[in-house]
């Protein structure tokens, strides 16, 4: 294809129906052609076949006879051999071997290689690349490169270049720097992942495809603007009714036509910024399939699609972004080890299965204040804690040291000169005990009983108006998390759409948006029997972030039997007493409440109190701290602040309890994690101890178990695990 050509296929997004036409033609005619060489021979050196019609190009890559089954679990490194010579990608993939390593990713930044100048299309350095580590009985994850577009794109295309919220536009030199709203950054996109999957999309070798890279920030240019006015219009119908919606009278916010709106993501209108990050997701969304759509016309069904997530980022809503890719991935780099946990669940959450992490640390980074190794060990203890929660792959990141560029003091595998780093013999570990024990993880998954609610709209609006410095949302839901993972053992992070049917019990703190229609999905399954607990903040708002003036909790005041008169963001805590709780003589346990504070005023007389507010501010002495309320066959429990972590834990104890989710390795030591993923015949459990010092524990008798990383190792009696260390034990039969 000639640039012109190219050109002027990009200036003009949509083509006539006839060219169309065309073009479908001429692809069901390569297609065709395609499968009618690959069945005369499995193997073909070099380019098999190039057809160009218009922006399309078909090639079929150099694929091997044949491949070693990787294991079930795999373990993974990010790869560029885009930045390396060729004669160097032999040394390290054998290094990669023999760490056990049977996955890279490439491709994610490698544009500019791919085309160095538009049209220019240069794949050889790709096939030998995809062929090595064939050779090296790896697989790839096969990434877009549309995060870093090449410099002579920005140039000639200078509008697909990223506007920020204070009206600057970005230049070249970084990365992400292009629109995610632009339609000539979305042909040229599409054009590329297209080329991509005609190319490897029947690659054995090539396992997935991983979308762009960590999607992040949303663009403010013209192109943007006239897009949220045109999504605001579609939503709302008339300017009428978002003015009456939006409660615009306040302020003189009154508009008269939609283009009048600002496009900014704070300092504005509440319902506004709502709408913002709700449009800032649909983006993304479509920003995705643009990609996704012409890799799965081309690709192999077993090739599945995904993206790299960053834990708690709350730029878009996952759960909805991940409705149209076939795998979760995400860039794991936490260090606290309940927050990590958290964030396993939150990336098994969005859809209900397993994961990938798609990056994690080889021992630091880069970006920190302060860049600190983990401990010795702590790697090992990490990858399997991974594991436990779901994790079907760990990749690091990176390979190898970069020579130049923006992340040169990163960790890596391998140093600067390719010779292991010390980090190496740890990963080598990780590899060949994931071989081990892949067989029997294989088709196993964690399963819970309890769910914590994650809503994004939520989060955002707590976000906007905090009211109180200290008020994290993420924080709030990992005050909740910490001890219902410690008793239940798996703690889903799901969205309150999602199937709440597994769910015995499910804790909802901060579940500020309440629109009647989740109110009424939570209610069904209460009215079956399930129970709810709603935090602080809950049922404030309605859809459009506007207070509801039923008050908290909204839509489930009524099925509570009891409201929220007021509330008060605290800086010191409160004293408060909580009954019913598990632990104490009487059943009260005596703590104090943090951050925030609601006075609940029952309005049934079967509403029963759950322990009282001491003196303090006046406003809270005598109040109630938690009402519940029966419904249906099940309950509903307000808890109107967040006691301090004892209280927490020994108030939410008598409600795992009750409904009949406590872990049978809910008494071990507070740093030993305990993972359980079940199968159809056996479940596999995950032991591994977070602290740097030894910790001896007693299992349940009822755990019979073999031990998948040492055969013969003692399972009965004491078991002590060294810091960090960790415990893969195949079990006979389910321990709860």
């Amino acid at each position: 294809m000639t640039d012109m050509t190219r050109k002027a296929t990009v200036l003009s997004a949509a083509s006539t129906a006839t060219s169309r036409r065309f073009l479908r033609h001429v692809k069901r005619y390569a297609r065709h052609f395609v499968r009618q060489f690959m069945h005369q021979s499995a193997y073909r050196a070099g380019l098999a076949l190039s057809l160009f019609a218009g922006a399309s190009s078909l090639a079929l890559a150099a694929q091997p006879p044949s491949q070693p089954a990787a294991p079930d679990l795999l373990l993974g490194a990010a790869w560029y051999p885009e930045q390396w010579p060729e004669e160097v990608w032999e040394h390290d993939l054998a290094l990669m071997e023999a760490a056990h390593i049977h996955l890279v990713r490439i491709g994610e930044f490698a544009w500019s290689r791919m085309e160095p100048r538009e049209g220019d299309w240069q794949w050889g350095w790709l096939d030998h690349a995809i062929a090595l580590a064939a050779r090296h009985h790896m697989k790839v994850l096969l990434g877009t490169p549309s995060a870093a577009p090449p410099a002579w794109l920005t140039q000639a295309y200078p509008d697909t270049l990223r506007v920020s919220n204070a009206g600057v536009q970005d230049e070249h030199g970084n990365r992400q720097q292009f629109s995610f709203i632009s339609a000539r950054y979305r042909a040229l996109t599409h054009d590329l992942a297209e080329r991509m999957a005609v190319r490897y999309g029947h690659n054995p070798t090539v396992v997935g495809w991983q979308i762009d890279n960590e999607l992040a920030e949303p663009s403010f240019d013209p192109e943007a603007h006239k897009a949220f006015h045109t999504w605001l219009e579609k939503k709302y119908g008339t300017i009428q009714n978002l003015n009456q919606k939006w409660w615009t009278s306040y302020w003189s916010q009154t508009y008269s036509d939609f283009g009048q709106i600002p496009v900014h993501d704070a300092d504005e209108n509440p319902a506004l910024l709502l709408n913002w990050k709700q449009f800032v997701t649909e983006t993304w969304v479509s920003y995705v399939r643009n990609q996704a759509d012409p890799i799965r016309q081309h690709a192999l069904p077993s090739q599945f699609i995904t993206t790299n997530t960053m834990g708690w980022f709350d730029g878009f809503d996952g759960y909805t972004l991940h409705q149209s890719l076939d795998l979760v991935g995400w860039d794991d780099y936490e260090t606290e080890w309940t927050d990590n946990a958290a964030r396993h669940d939150l990336a098994r959450g969005y859809k209900m299965k397993n994961f990938w992490v798609t990056e994690t640390d080889p021992g630091f980074v880069n970006w920190r204040p302060n860049n600190l190794a983990h401990d010795k060990g702590e790697v090992r203890a990490l990858a399997w804690q991974a594991v436990g929660h779901g994790a079907d792959a760990v990749e690091y990141w990176q390979w190898r040291a970069a020579l130049n560029g923006q992340e040169q003091y990163h960790g890596v595998i391998a140093g600067a000169d390719g010779n292991p780093a010390p980090i190496y013999a740890e990963i080598q570990q990780i590899g060949a005990e994931f071989e081990k024990a892949a067989p029997a993880l294989r088709e196993t998954t964690p399963h819970a009983q309890v769910a914590l609610l994650h809503d994004m709209p939520s989060r955002w609006a707590i976000s906007f108006q905090k009211q109180v410095e200290g008020f994290d949302p993420v924080k709030a839901l990992t005050a909740f998390y910490a001890p219902l993972r410690h008793m239940a053992g798996t703690v889903d992070v799901i969205s309150p759409h999602q199937n709440l049917a597994p769910y015995t019990l499910i804790v909802a703190p901060g579940l500020n948006v309440l629109p009647q229609e989740v109110a009424d999905h939570l209610l069904a399954w209460v009215r079956q029997g399930g129970h709810l607990v709603l935090g602080p903040r809950s049922g404030m708002k309605d859809a459009d972030n506007a207070l509801d003036p039923h008050l908290q909790p909204g839509p489930l005041a009524a099925a509570l039997g009891a409201h929220v008169s007021q509330f008060y963001g605290l800086v010191q805590p409160v004293p408060l007493s909580l009954g019913q709780a598990q632990g104490s003589a009487d059943g009260t346990v005596h703590g104090t409440g943090t951050l925030w504070a609601e006075t609940l005023v029952p309005t049934d007389p079967a509403t029963r109190t759950e322990g009282t507010y001491g003196p303090s501010n006046g406003w809270l002495d005598g109040a109630p701290v938690a009402v519940s309320h029966q419904v249906g066959k099940g309950e509903i429990t307000y808890l109107s602040t967040i006691p301090d972590p004892a209280t927490l834990e020994t108030y939410l104890k008598t409600h795992v309890q009750s409904a009949h989710a406590l872990s049978p390795f809910a008494s071990l030591p507070a740093d030993v994690e305990a993972c359980v993923r079940r199968g159809k015949g056996h479940d596999v459990l995950v032991l591994i101890n977070h602290a740097r010092t030894p910790v001896t524990f007693t299992l349940p008798e009822s755990t019979a178990a073999d031990d998948l990383l040492t055969p013969g190792a003692p399972i009965s009696g004491p078991v002590t695990l060294p810091g960090y260390g960790v415990r893969v034990l195949r079990l006979a039969k389910s321990p709860a």
